[in-house]
């Protein structure tokens, strides 16, 4: 798959979710426990927020103080960047942030790898989000995980979902369903397992703990991207089809302070 045209035809989509939703936007009450049924969620500060159907945060920054859940089939578009004078929708989530079954989660762009669809440079891009997720981000048979340039307190876990092992056009994502983790920086442990679709790939993530990647099987020969990554614990590989690999990322072998295991073991520079 050539993955520019993957990505330059889901920032095509974002734009025009944004533009849609966010001319009949239900904004929810700042301040207090909210759902978002559709459209923009409100800038402002809430105790719990709940994802109900097809969101996006892109009308200034928001604070969840505690949990941030997207519900089984809703959606949730974070990709609303900025910079110098142009200020980022960013989104804060103190305690976990939860994606349920069919769910979708975008979270975070930046430039050359995930352009923000609002930036005006769509060919190398200049804007960026600044998310950051004080406790776990999860993932229960999602439908589309993509989430980049983030600051992730502890662990990330994806546990199944994906679609299904085929890439067939997602008309909601702009894109045949895929999971994603780029540029990220995660305070615990990433843990990937049982993740079927188009795509899949972990790349240049900074991760405190371990990394582990078990039964993911994707639809394009060129998935399951392992790569560039700096990892402090050990990298565990199983059971994956294709093999991780470094594909067409244009990456590199990832730093792995402890040990690279089973199908990554050629993935990481030698000690």
């Amino acid at each position: 798959m050539i993955r520019n045209a993957r990505w330059l035809k889901l920032s095509e989509a974002i734009a025009v979710v944004t533009v849609l939703v966010g001319a009949s936007a239900s904004h929810a009450l700042a301040a207090g426990n909210a759902t978002c049924s559709g459209g923009s969620v409100a800038s402002g500060v809430y105790s719990n927020l709940q994802i109900a159907g097809a969101c996006t945060v892109n009308a200034g920054s928001v604070t969840v103080e505690h949990n941030l859940t997207v519900l089984p089939n809703a959606s949730l578009f974070a990709v609303t960047g900025g910079s110098g004078a142009v200020a980022a929708s960013n989104l804060t989530v103190g305690g976990n942030l939860d994606v349920q079954t069919n769910a979708i989660l975008v979270l975070g762009c930046e430039p050359i790898f995930f352009i923000c669809p609002n930036d005006p440079d769509q060919m190398t891009g200049s804007y960026s989000t600044a998310h950051t997720v004080g406790g776990n981000l999860t993932a229960e048979n999602a439908l589309a995980v993509l989430v980049h340039h983030n600051t992730l307190g502890h662990n990330v876990s994806v546990n199944g979902g994906g679609g299904g092992v085929s890439c067939n056009f997602l008309p909601a994502l702009g894109a045949p369903p895929y999971g994603d983790f780029e540029d990220n920086t995660i305070g615990g442990n990433l843990i990937i397992s049982g993740w079927q679709s188009c795509w899949l790939g972990v790349l240049r993530d900074v991760v405190s703990h371990n990394v582990d990647f078990t039964s993911n099987v994707t639809a394009d020969p060129d998935g399951n991207e392992v790569a560039t990554n700096t990892i402090a614990g050990n990298l565990n590989c199983s059971g994956n089809s294709p093999n991780p690999q470094i594909g067409d990322s244009g990456g590199s072998l990832s730093t792995v302070s402890g040990h690279a295991n089973g199908q990554c073991a050629n993935l990481a520079v030698p000690h």
